[in-house]
């Protein structure tokens, strides 16, 4: 037992040696290595209470191709600890075999921030060199927190993502999570979107979008989505984004007797070709 316990010891040594040793080297990490939080702030709006009750639901499709095509494996490039967990899937892209595209976020405009949200911030995990979840949909002034599950080097950039590119952005801060468990909380007050990459494990990528009220949500991995936030009766301006195309779809929704339907459809043809 002693023997085991100093052969994992020494692994993880190595691993953790290894990460820090590639980060320094990354010219986009290395600057920024344990630079901690340099998130932007903002004075929030007045929040209000707003009904836990559902008022919006429908289904986003990607059309144009099949969806097995999509599906690609990462190359881990030997990595020892990344290996271990399967075939890891690249995130680009989740797609049910009808279409049903998973992790857009869907927002409706004009939407307060509810003072009446879960205690337990929401989390964003490294496990099996991936982020779980991949999308993340917030109101402005909520905490992540973000927490490293695998025995290995990690390190989070955050990164305010510049619409309309595939890749663009600012860089905002650099959070070193070295080790099994390391967790860091970090709030967002100010709407956009924000991407989140792994400079260790460069297929490693997720987003957190901000929006500027509650009425907000991720499709599931069959492209369904429910916002659980009522809506007073009227017409509003729903939209629908995903991190492969340059520009979000959009479409006016009247909400009747406090619901409606609303469905997207995501040609691959518009999506950006990488």
């Amino acid at each position: 037992m002693t023997r085991r316990v100093t052969q994992d010891t020494s692994r993880q040594a190595l691993l953790t040696a290894l990460g820090v040793v590639l980060c320094l080297t990354n010219t986009s990490c290395g600057k920024m290595a344990d630079q901690g939080s340099q998130l932007p702030q903002a004075p929030l709006a007045p929040a209000v209470e707003i009904a836990e009750k559902p008022s919006l639901s429908g289904k986003i499709t990607l059309t144009g191709i099949e969806a097995s095509s999509l599906r690609k494996v990462v190359d881990v490039g030997g990595n020892p600890f990344c290996t271990g967990h399967g075939e890891i899937i690249d995130p680009s892209w989740k797609v049910a075999a009808d279409g049903g595209l998973a992790n857009v976020v869907v927002t409706v405009e004009g939407s307060p921030r509810a003072s009446n949200v879960p205690a337990t911030s929401p989390l964003v995990d490294q496990t099996h060199c991936e982020f779980v979840p991949n999308t993340l949909a917030l109101q402005p002034g909520q905490v992540v927190r973000f927490h490293n599950s695998d025995l290995t080097f990690h390190n989070i950039r955050i990164a305010r993502h510049q619409p309309g590119t595939s890749h663009g952005g600012e860089n905002l801060a650099n959070l070193a999570q070295a080790s099994q468990g390391d967790a860091n909380d970090e709030t967002f007050s100010v709407p956009g979107i924000y991407r989140l990459e792994c400079d260790v494990h460069r297929w490693m990528k997720a987003w957190i979008y901000v929006h500027d009220g509650i009425h907000s949500t991720v499709t599931a991995a069959d492209g369904t989505y429910t916002i659980n936030r009522s809506l007073a009766d009227g017409s509003y301006t729903v939209k629908a984004w995903h991190p492969q195309f340059a520009e979000p779809l959009s479409q006016q929704v009247t909400i009747s007797k406090g619901t409606a339907t609303a469905d997207f459809t995501f040609a691959h043809a518009k999506a950006f070709q990488l």
